[in-house]
């Protein structure tokens, strides 16, 4: 809504002349051949690999995915009768709401999951079973070590009740059983072939890092029969109860366990060693017991085996941008602390398959956690070009090892990039189009510069999709590409791209004159791509940058004015065109750790959520890391509102705020290796930037195509209030500042003037 303003006189108007940036020196190039050979190798490519944990409920909001799972630290002691659940280490070994409470219902989590993927037509969800033994029986906070399990802050599970499973579960009789939650999800959602039934159930999270992660509920090790007899009896209910789903074991944390399943100093376990014999490392024991339990059940109750992967070298640029090869290159070193003691077991990816193929045939592989780039400062590594090419080449890979499931685990919201390099798979052109569902054979000649994965629809060469990146860092590649072993001769080429200059996948060139299925193409430095050839022309036109004014408002905290609560309160302004708010904080630790952070709240007494009238209260949270840095909290429709008061419970809405300022409340928690309430973690907040875009605009104010002295004459009597209606007022706005007044009449006499 623009406002008319009178409030100052036009004096004086000077006409600036703009001074032509100088331009920096052309980037030196090389060349790389790149083959794509359509007559070779085909691969179906599961759809099922372009997923995303749940993590924050922004994650599904940011990307176009087909699979999604809900697990993590927080699923191991999660009670779904009551939908109360443990942090264990990762917070204050807490027992809270974090994830619902009572009066949310049974099983509110994978209801919400359910609902959250009908709406957004995910089809694929992975939900997490409890295997641990015991989950949080209150919300009362912190457990103590002298509480552990068993203990009364905790309800112990049982996968298989003495009755009949009931669609109200007794909150009395300390007891949690699994075949009750099954059930009760099949009753409610449907069962794994319904789109809002649960596709398949995850053996609990991590297990040989319970006694780390979770020491109030599982203090000792876990030991290989514990994991695989729980393992066998849990996955025999599921398939009692519903025959279409699948289960996924065992969800360990990386390659470690893979090898000896223990997770101690001395990461072995004694249980392990008595039976290890001839095996190459214990899941290939894991998959032979499981093989074996099918055998005297008669079914098969493990089909995807399941394990989690973290990049291991992912301290510089450079490391990242190749760590995606450690899952499948033979060629490759890495550089990092698994290397010198289990190098063997490199590539990740064909090793397991060598193990499935041996052990277990017909098991599926699934990466239910895995992130290329460096997860303990996601905020920086995911706002740079090299997690969008990490990522993309991931994805790539598991197409290629015939993965069957893949969900990335991250904050999405903070790491912009990887999420584009999904959406470069799923929805590259914003309008649902995707890398083709059948690979055929690509490559190129130095893949530590570049990787190329190609794909078609079925057996339709109509159309060819090829990811193609450059890992280069300084210079721009000049892609040869050939395509062989068709009869289409392809006429076009359109190139979708993730660039350094911004994490949006933008078109950077259009060839419709090809000729031979030879084409080339030129990728600036650090960026990945998606290559769409055709049979036919195309009509798409290259990005062209929107004509927009930046303009920031920085305030230092010192001058703010507070809040009566105390808290500084920042001034939002022109809010119809504020597109994010920056805050500068300074974050330390007084009892010297070595890591932490925390996080806070811009606040808002005045949320309209949408088809609703009365406000309510709402925020939009933020975390922090030790160190000086930047915040950037996007100033969009999505605020998180109140759901149940007396329970504690929130939740996303959209809306828009009527409030004039947002209140800072800036050290809601915190949490460090060193952690003491009240202590350990200082912030100090610096200084707060407000960032507004602006559409420039044309003056064109009655909408007809040009600026002529009829607009001027309708804008100037609209400023004087004689009752002229404006077309198009947004178009008045020359100055811009979401005020229109005489400084915009001057700018639009100038540009009519300079037309003449």
């Amino acid at each position: 809504m623009f406002r008319r303003s009178f409030s100052g006189m036009l004096a004086a108007v000077c006409l600036l002349a703009s001074i032509p940036a100088v331009p920096s020196a052309a980037a030196d190039s090389y060349t790389m051949q790149v083959e794509v050979d359509l007559g070779g190798e085909r691969k179906e490519i599961s759809p099922y690999i372009y997923g995303v944990n749940e993590y924050t409920s922004s994650n599904l909001k940011t990307v176009t995915v087909h699979s999604t799972r809900q697990g993590g630290n927080r699923y191991t002691g999660y009670n779904w009768e009551t939908n109360w659940s443990n942090a264990g280490s990762d917070w204050q070994h807490s027992s809270d709401t974090n994830i619902g409470d009572v009066s949310d219902g049974p099983a509110f989590a994978a209801q919400q999951l359910s609902k959250t993927c009908v709406e957004r037509d995910i089809p694929y969800k992975l939900a997490t079973l409890q295997l641990a033994g015991y989950v949080s029986a209150d919300k009362a906070g912190t457990v103590t070590e002298a509480e552990a399990a068993p203990s009364d802050r905790w309800n112990k599970v049982e996968f298989r009740k003495d009755g009949a499973l009931s669609l109200e579960p007794d909150l009395t009789d300390g007891v949690v059983y699994m075949d009750e939650y099954v059930n009760y999800l099949v009753k409610k959602l449907g069962d794994a072939s319904t789109e809002a039934g649960i596709q398949a159930y995850s053996l609990d999270n991590e297990p040989v890092l319970w006694n780390d992660t979770h020491p109030r509920l599982h203090p000792e090790e876990v030991s290989n029969s514990e994991l695989v007899s729980k393992s066998i009896e849990l996955a025999q209910v599921v398939k009692e109860i519903d025959p279409k789903a699948e289960v996924f074991g065992p969800a360990f944390w990386g390659m470690l366990p893979c090898i000896n399943a223990g997770s101690g100093d001395t990461f072995t376990d004694p249980d392990w060693e008595a039976v290890k014999g001839n095996y190459t490392w214990y899941l290939d024991y894991y998959l032979d017991q499981m093989a074996q339990a099918e055998k005297e059940a008669g079914k098969r109750l493990l089909d995807v085996v399941d394990v989690h992967y973290y990049a291991q070298d992912c301290s510089t640029d450079e490391a990242i941008l190749q760590a995606a090869r450690s899952l499948y290159d033979p060629t490759y070193v890495e550089n990092s602390w698994l290397q010198p003691y289990f190098g063997q077991y490199f590539p990740f990816l064909p090793n397991i398959q060598a193990s499935i193929d041996k052990y277990y045939p017909g098991t599926k592989i699934a990466i239910s956690e895995y992130n290329l780039a460096n997860i303990a400062n996601e905020k920086d590594t995911g706002r740079s070009v090299v997690s969008a090419i990490a990522e993309a080449e991931a994805l790539g890979c598991f197409a290629d090892n015939g993965i069957y499931f893949a969900t990335y685990w991250g904050t999405l919201a903070d790491c912009p990039y990887a999420a584009s390099a999904i959406n470069l798979y799923t929805n590259y052109d914003g309008e649902g189009n995707g890398f083709g569902d059948t690979l055929v054979a690509a490559k190129t000649e130095d893949v530590s510069k570049a990787y190329a994965y190609a794909a078609i629809d079925g057996d339709d060469g109509s159309e060819v999709t090829m990811v193609l990146s450059n890992k280069d860092m300084t210079q721009t590649e000049s892609a040869e590409i050939t395509l062989t072993g068709t009869e289409e001769q392809y006429q076009s080429a359109v190139v979708y791209a993730i660039t350094q200059e911004h994490s949006d996948i933008r078109i950077i060139d259009v060839q419709n004159d090809l000729s031979g299925n030879k084409l080339t193409v030129e990728l600036p430095p650090l960026s990945v791509a998606q290559i769409v050839l055709s049979d036919g022309p195309t009509d798409k036109t290259l990005y062209e940058a929107p004509d927009i004014t930046v303009k920031e408002v920085t305030y230092q905290f010192s001058e703010l004015e507070k809040s009566v609560s105390g808290f500084p309160m920042i001034p939002l302004g022109d809010k119809a065109h504020l597109e994010k708010i920056v805050i500068n904080a300074t974050v330390s630790s007084d009892a010297g750790s070595a890591y932490g952070g925390g996080g806070g709240a811009l606040c808002f007494n005045q949320v309209v959520p949408d088809g609703k009238t009365a406000a309510v209260w709402g925020n939009k949270p933020f975390s922090f890391a030790l160190g000086t840095a930047d915040i950037e909290v996007p100033f969009d429709n999505i605020f998180t509102v109140s759901k149940d008061a007396e329970a504690g419970t929130s939740e996303e809405v959209e809306g828009v705020t009527l409030d004039e300022y947002t209140e800072l409340q800036g050290n809601w928690w915190a949490y460090s290796e060193k952690y003491e309430k009240g202590k350990d973690i200082s912030v100090t907040y610096n200084s707060v930037t407000l960032v507004y875009e602006y559409d420039n605009a044309s003056g064109d104010v009655n909408d007809d195509g040009a600026l002529t002295v009829a607009d001027l004459v309708a804008f100037q009597k609209w400023l004087l209030a004689d009752g002229t209606k404006l077309t198009d007022p947004e178009e008045a706005d020359m100055e811009p500042d979401g005020v229109l007044d005489v400084f915009d009449l001057a700018k639009m006499k100038f540009a009519l003037l300079k037309q003449k």
